[in-house]
């Protein structure tokens, strides 16, 4: 029996091996061009469509991608957000090794340290006109106190140059994270693309445990409490020119 388990270990190994390699040409939501039909998706390696919510957790579970018409109308982009995570397969075999080092090896939805939500636009005729990715608040707070750092490199994926940044005030009872608040909005457009990249790390009202802790929330889940994350939103410049979500000065 025990010949049998190590036999089975690695040929899992084995296979993982693989399967790594082509994990790393695994096409990701900023590699489809703009105008792609949801019939060209690469469904097999996409799964779990659901209606988004812009950052939140999925709604409305669909069959495929083609039910995008089921998803509401964003009025701010007047786009269908469809939520869909990465095949995580490898990840629950990696689980079953018990190992944290391959667990985390093999996350797929994931980008650098971050869990990350994935998400596509599409437009009435079935089309991509643009994506979402986002950092999920649900990562363990070891990791999420730097998420904000994605920032810079959300940006390289469009390209590192010719972004207009804003550093925001911050509102009412928002505090720094042990001295650094960062609330930062970028904007880029090309001849076809309109980006934005936001970052966040700060105390939101509340989280700050120097607030004080209640009775019933320990110092640990206080010091969890806070808000550390980046997101990166790009959407093709035609099929948002006139929506309320993008810059006034690309519109003629």
């Amino acid at each position: 029996m025990r010949i049998i388990l190590i036999l089975t270990n690695v040929l899992l190994v084995l296979a993982l091996g693989v399967e790594l390699a082509q994990a790393q040409s695994r096409t990701r939501v900023w590699n489809v061009e703009f105008g792609t039909l949801v019939a060209a998706l690469p469904h097999e390696k996409w799964v779990d469509p659901s209606c988004g919510t812009n950052g939140g957790p999925p709604s409305m579970y669909l069959e495929s991608f083609a039910d995008f018409p089921r998803c509401p109308v964003e009025a701010a982009t007047g786009l269908r957000e469809v939520w869909f995570i990465y095949d995580d397969v490898l990840e629950y075999i990696a689980r079953a090794q018990r190992d944290e080092a391959v667990i985390w090896r093999f996350m797929a939805n994931r980008f650098d340290r971050q869990q990350i939500i994935t998400s596509l636009l599409i437009d009435d005729a079935g089309r991509v006109q643009g994506y979402r990715v986002i950092t999920d608040p649900r990562t363990p707070p070891e990791f999420r106190i730097e998420a904000y750092m994605l920032a810079p490199m959300f940006m390289g994926i469009v390209g590192s140059t010719s972004w207009a940044c804003d550093d925001l005030s911050p509102d009412e009872r928002e505090t720094p994270i042990e001295g650094l608040f960062v609330k930062q909005a970028c904007e880029k457009i090309t001849d076809d693309l309109v980006a934005r990249v936001e970052a966040r790390h700060m105390y939101k009202p509340g989280q700050d445990v120097r607030e004080g802790v209640g009775v019933r929330r320990s110092l640990a889940q206080a010091e969890s409490q806070f808000e550390s994350s980046a997101r990166l939103e790009v959407y093709s410049l035609e099929a948002v020119r006139d929506a309320p979500c993008c810059p006034a000065a690309m519109r003629p």
